[in-house]
């Protein structure tokens, strides 16, 4: 017990969540995103750090719905890191917006997202109508499409079922790494492109690592940051199966970057980097 609240202790500290390390702005946001690789912007899950805990520097602090509190003040970081593309922004972590550095982006695509065309996943019969109809008005636009422009270049007029079938649509979309989220430096409407449109040479580089490299650029990115890992939950709240997650790993401790620890019942084992 003394030694996992050893190890929760450094993963607070290197996460920004204390009260010493918390992060004070948009910059130093940056900073953190570049150092551990992948942040969420709201808690999300317990093995990957968030923009809100590390700006108030408390990893047991609860989320608000006023625009007057730290949790709106850090919504607003949206536009201030995403007009600057500070890093790449979409759903990852438990379907949830995440931001991935540059360097471990097409590492993330390669695990986590789908290489394939949409119109290759159309034939296939693994994407629906709704979400094809979308990619194919951005696909047209060959480039960045507000919310209203694509929902009119893609067939979903205003009322509440568009609506909805449009948010379906987009969110089967993202859930593939399929759709980059894009900031105007003209106004707050949230535009989207596809990433291989958006980003070639990221979806470039994915194409062509080997799944085993793109697990190891992950690891080797987070877990210095994070410290431990629960492979269990790790491997739940990102989609990558746990088999491939705790074959990476331990191809890590064969090497002798990582060892393991026994947590209590319900966490299971845990693999700590040994490195610095």
């Amino acid at each position: 017990m003394v030694e996992e609240e050893a190890l929760q202790a450094r993963r607070r500290e290197q996460w920004c969540q204390s009260s010493q390390t918390r992060i004070p702005d948009p910059d130093a946001a940056v900073r953190l995103i570049e150092r551990v690789g992948m942040v969420t912007l709201f808690p999300a899950s317990s093995e990957v750090p968030n923009l809100f805990h590390a700006y108030v520097g408390d990893p047991d602090a609860q989320t608000s719905s006023q625009w007057d509190s730290p949790s709106g003040h850090v919504y607003g970081w949206r536009w201030a890191l995403g007009r600057r593309e500070a890093a790449f922004y979409s759903v990852l972590v438990r379907g949830r917006p995440t931001w991935i550095n540059w360097a471990l982006f097409p590492a993330m695509l390669r695990l986590c997202g789908e290489l394939r065309t949409p119109d290759e996943l159309y034939d296939a019969g693994e994407l629906s109508g709704d979400a094809y109809r979308i990619a194919q008005a951005l696909d047209a636009a060959g480039g960045v499409l507000s919310t209203g422009d694509l929902r009119r270049q893609a067939g979903f007029p205003t009322g509440k079922s568009q609506r909805a079938a449009y948010l379906k649509a987009v969110d089967e979309l993202d859930n593939r790494l399929l759709l980059a989220k894009v900031f105007s430096p003209d106004d707050d409407d949230m535009r989207h492109a596809l990433v291989r449109v958006r980003y070639p040479e990221h979806a470039a580089a994915a194409e062509k690592m080997p799944r085993v490299d793109a697990l190891d650029a992950f690891l080797t990115t987070y877990l210095p940051a994070a410290v431990y890992t629960v492979p269990a939950v790790l491997a739940k709240h990102l989609k990558v199966p746990e088999a491939e997650q705790r074959a990476g790993l331990d191809r890590l401790a064969d090497a002798g970057r990582v060892t393991t620890l026994a947590l209590p019942e319900q966490k299971g084992m845990c693999y700590l980097w040994e490195e610095g």
